[in-house]
């Protein structure tokens, strides 16, 4: 039976199929789709293009690679070959002698009269002004605390020095001027209320003696103002009850401490 080649729906190969029209029967005749060629008859690609293979040897190439990363990843570290030290030559280096130990300095001991040394002048002080109503103690920490009680400093309800006051001042200026330590002066009153123009409450009376006292101190012995600390406590820290008139005289003082810390500016 004839073929004749026709497009079945649409496809891109075309095929021979019969022709019951021919009168003879036709030969085959090879197909062509662009790419390949098909023999109609035996429906057998008869072209064999080789257009496969550089992709084809571009995959194996990356492939390769990537192994050989791979492997090369996995490696173990290399070993530490032995070393041999018996032919080497004795270590010859001198190492330098150790220095002698040497204390640091005490950071508290500033250059000066030390807290004894102040402690027996103010002690001397205080015996040859003969003047009583004064306390000289050492404290804890080994500060010293000159405590001046009562009338001696100040009259009642006043924040002026008085005479006795000025030179007792005058000698432990020069005793302060001897050392670095830190300085601390707080005012004390009684339980007695105050109230007038100049001092509302015992906190701004006794805080005002005590800022007199630093202020001559610093004046007088040409002092660093920074070395002081003034306080003023009021009737809060009795050192007895307010119940006689001796216990109130005791309260009403100011206290010079001269703390063992060095001031620095």
């Amino acid at each position: 039976m004839p073929l004749e080649p026709r497009n079945i729906a649409g496809s891109e190969y075309a095929f021979a199929i019969p022709n019951h029209r021919a009168g003879r029967e036709q030969q085959p005749r090879p197909l062509s789709t662009g790419q390949h060629r098909w023999n109609a008859a035996t429906l057998s690609n008869i072209d064999h293009p080789s257009h496969w293979s550089v992709p084809w040897a571009d995959l194996m190439m990356v492939m390769m690679v990537m192994f050989a990363v791979m492997y090369a990843t996995q490696l173990p570290p290399p070993k530490a070959s032995p070393v041999s030290i018996h032919d080497s030559a004795p270590l010859t280096a001198q190492l330098p002698p150790p220095k002698a130990f040497q204390p640091k300095a005490d950071a508290t001991a500033p250059a000066g009269l030390s807290t004894d040394e102040i402690f027996k002048l103010s002690e001397k002080l205080v015996r040859d002004a003969n003047l009583g109503n004064i306390d000289v103690a050492l404290t804890d920490d080994k500060a010293i605390k000159v405590s001046v009680h009562g009338n001696l400093f100040f009259d009642p309800g006043m924040a002026e020095l008085k005479p006795d006051a000025v030179a007792f001042l005058d000698q432990l200026a020069g005793i302060i001027a001897g050392n670095h330590f830190k300085v601390e002066i707080s005012g004390h009153t009684d339980d007695v209320p105050i109230s007038n123009p100049a001092y509302p409450t015992n906190w701004e009376l006794s805080s005002a003696r005590a800022a007199k006292v630093a202020r001559y101190l610093i004046e007088t012995g040409h002092l660093e103002p920074g070395r002081f600390t003034v306080i003023g406590h009021a009737a809060y820290q009795p050192t007895l009850p307010n119940t006689t008139t001796e216990n109130k005289a005791k309260n009403r003082r100011v206290e010079i401490v001269i703390k063992r810390e060095e001031y620095r500016p």
